[in-house]
């Protein structure tokens, strides 16, 4: 006789406990902020935040800082002329550390033209040529820039119509022609390539190894994780290792020519990276939400959530303000082909806003191109943000008196160093015209708390990987024998008595900042006195704080908020430095309950 026993098996996952006390002197792993070539789109990534709110990045004295928001008065757009002649691409960092964006530019014949900001004069952008130097392949198609082997430096991949593929490594410089990498990438089929020019490229260490990938979308709509074998050296790209993640005819064409277009950005604020899409030959741009199952991020086309639709109407998330002059729906715009898609926290607010360039001629329209922000508004029941449709720029028909705007370029950066984004969309293959957007700010700071929230304390620090490699984040496959069990922050402010401040954490993951009250995280305690530091501790005298904690329950994803109070609408803290500083310990699985019966 067959007997059936209850059998109740918890297996949870529990951390050793700690057995000693902490050597607060050797940290296990740290990492001091801001870094130089941060992203334009996220400037608190240059702090190792995920997330700010009324704070912006900035140069002050010299010294790129963290500080509350200017208020903010208006988004205009102007146009001008002559920096983009011939380019196919643009991209902004700000290499001299100046303040203000410099200009990364690829043109159609492949020349590599670096421009720098000399800031705005007369309400006009003045570059000048810093250096420039030529590919051994044409400049059409995409690219991407971004730090991909961890020096500190920036990289550079191109991939053009034909195919091909070149890699440079320290790209802000002449560089000689056998520092460069060139391959054929054939792969798949003929859909596989970019037979236009577009944003099709972006980085993010998509398998979490600390080198950054590169998502990039084919012009027959699917979207691939390409993969950044740091193995490889200088061929990190040209291994062929391509997995596809989306596959949607709504951001492809079946025309001989086209591209789709894209940008990553955590939309939700998830913790998982969201794609941003269409294609030049449709007018729908789509969000495609990532999450993650079986320790994999993965991608549901089905369920895509549209901005704006094939037809050119608003989506399920966008909406027309009445109250807002130039809030429009495209779909009354002869064409709303995208060949720019950008997405960054224009007003400082948490929120995700979307910039959109577009092109008419893949529509087969006597019309140039028209520049609209998609502004993030209140979330909704998803934790998706509601967007406002903002027409910037309506652009020209060619017949006008005037040039037909049409834009193949498009980037972000900070161009007036006010410490908000702003938005360059260019002319690259006719006139050279640009629209710059600039978000005029007035010179007070918002006295409301600026926030930022760090990344995952394990993304943020420095590892060293057997080969003695540096990355940039704890990988997930040494993970288990890394959980957080103490945290400390060091911060330096660039003045004193400008102000208050807090440092508080948590012990698990924030799944949705923008929702969050920061006032019911615990405060860090301050290191010199193990007492919890003050709701609103100025900024001492000598201008340096540290604050620490030992968590209960040791953890793989703890975070740091940062809160920053001004001390009245013309002074508040400057952030110099921040050094992340964490003491990890493995893992155990500890069964509970466990029995056995036959």
């Amino acid at each position: 006789m067959r007997k059936f026993v209850h059998v109740l098996i918890f297996l949870l996952l529990t951390i050793q406990a700690l057995s000693q006390e902490i050597d607060w002197a050797r940290p296990s792993y740290t990492k001091t902020y801001p870094i130089a070539n941060y992203n334009q789109s996220k400037p608190e990534s240059a702090w190792g935040c995920v997330y700010a709110r009324d704070i912006s990045t900035r140069v002050v004295n010299n010294t790129l800082v963290a500080v509350n928001a200017y208020k903010i008065n208006t988004i205009t757009a102007s146009p001008g002329a002559g920096p983009f002649s011939d380019v196919s691409q643009t991209f902004a960092v700000d290499y001299n550390r100046d303040g203000f964006a410099d200009i990364i530019s690829v043109t159609y014949g492949g020349r590599v033209v670096i421009k720098e900001n000399k800031g705005l004069v007369n309400n006009d952008l003045v570059m000048s040529d810093v250096y420039a130097y030529n590919l051994p392949i044409v400049g059409d198609g995409t690219f991407v820039i971004d730090d991909f082997d961890n020096d500190r430096k920036l990289d550079l991949l191109l991939y053009n119509a034909r195919q091909q593929a070149v890699f440079i490594p320290d790209c802000v410089r002449n560089v000689p022609w056998n520092q460069m990498y060139r391959k054929d990438v054939p792969y798949n089929d003929s859909g596989f390539v970019t037979n236009w020019t577009v944003t099709a490229m972006a980085s993010y260490d998509f398998d979490s190894d600390g080198y950054k990938d590169i998502i990039y979308a084919d012009m027959r709509g699917r979207v691939w994780f390409w993969k950044n074998t740091n193995s490889q050296g200088n061929s990190r790209f040209f291994s062929t290792q391509f997995v596809k993640l989306i596959d949607d005819p709504d951001i492809g064409t079946t025309a001989s020519n086209g591209g789709a277009v894209l940008d990553v950005a955590d939309v939700n604020k998830d913790g998982v990276p969201d794609i941003i899409a269409g294609n030049t030959d449709k007018r729908g741009i789509y969000i495609y939400l990532g999450r993650t199952v079986n320790n994999q991020i993965v991608y549901n086309a089905t369920q895509k959530i549209a901005i704006v639709n094939n037809n050119g109407s608003l989506g399920q998330v966008s909406f027309v303000d009445p109250n807002i002059p130039n809030s429009k729906d495209p779909s009354s715009l002869p064409s709303f082909g995208p060949t720019v898609i950008k997405v960054t926290d224009v007003d400082r607010d948490g929120l995700p806003d979307i910039f959109v360039g577009t092109d008419a001629w893949r529509q087969g329209k006597n019309f140039g191109g028209s520049v609209y922000l998609f502004r993030g508004r209140n979330l909704n029941a998803n934790g998706v943000p509601n967007f406002v449709s903002l027409e910037l720029v309506r652009g020209s028909y060619s017949t006008d008196n005037k040039p037909p705007f049409d834009f193949d370029a498009g980037t972000i950066g900070d161009l007036d160093n006010d410490g908000v984004p702003d938005f360059v969309a260019a002319d690259g293959n006719h006139s050279g015209n640009y629209y710059k957007i600039i978000t005029q700010t007035v010179r007070e700071y918002k006295v409301e708390d600026g926030i930022m929230v760090s990344d995952y304390l394990v993304n943020v620090v420095d590892y060293r990987n057997p080969d003695g490699k540096i990355v940039v984040g704890i990988p997930k496959a040494v993970l288990q024998n890394n959980f957080v069990k103490a945290i400390e922050v060091e911060i330096e402010f660039l003045e004193s008595d400008t102000g208050t401040f807090e440092l508080r954490y948590s012990a698990k993951s924030i799944k949705d900042p923008a929702l969050i009250d920061h006032r019911l995280f615990g405060l860090m305690l301050d290191s010199s006195t193990m007492q919890p530091m003050r709701g609103n501790t100025p900024v001492p005298g000598n201008r340096r704080f540290a604050a620490r904690v030992v968590l209960n329950t040791p953890s793989p994803d703890p975070q740091v908020i940062i809160v920053l109070r001004p001390k009245n609408k013309n002074e508040a803290p400057h952030i110099k430095s921040l050094t992340y500083k964490i003491w990890t310990t493995p893992a155990v699985v500890v069964i509970r309950g466990f029995n056995w019966t036959k």
